[in-house]
């Protein structure tokens, strides 16, 4: 969805720390944006942008942060930032196969999951 039908949270009370503006005069290229105090219900939270922004959410417990990562029907990516050692451990690691679900597609890469898109499998038998 392009960033322009987002309405980038001015709508729904989010606030624009930076960027939120066209760049330059042909296409449909944004500057990147930064997106604080946003609910959860708004389109820049339940909608994929495919665009450079960030809406910045705080989370209290491991708990909370994946329920609401999974809560939508897109899988493509989520981010969390977090000062505490064990749950940036939880909550990803960088072998991990990464990928599409859901209504994002299908697929990964990282892992040995994201090598099988590269691979052409044959059968040889010898006599």
């Amino acid at each position: 969805m392009p960033l322009s039908s987002l309405n980038l949270g001015r709508s729904l009370s989010g606030k624009i720390v930076t960027g939120g503006s066209r760049h330059g005069n042909q296409g449909y290229f944004f500057q990147p944006t930064v997106i604080t105090d946003v609910p959860d219900d708004s389109k820049i939270m339940t909608k994929e942008s495919f665009g450079p922004v960030a809406p910045i959410v705080p989370f209290k417990t491991f708990d909370e942060v994946v329920e609401r990562a999974n809560s939508l029907p897109f899988g493509l990516a989520a981010y969390a930032f977090t000062s505490s050692g064990a749950t940036a451990t939880a909550i990803s690691t960088p072998e991990t196969p990464f990928g599409g679900v859901k209504e994002s597609g299908y697929g990964s890469e990282g892992g040995i999951e994201g090598l099988q898109a590269y691979m052409n499998t044959k059968f040889i038998s010898q006599a």
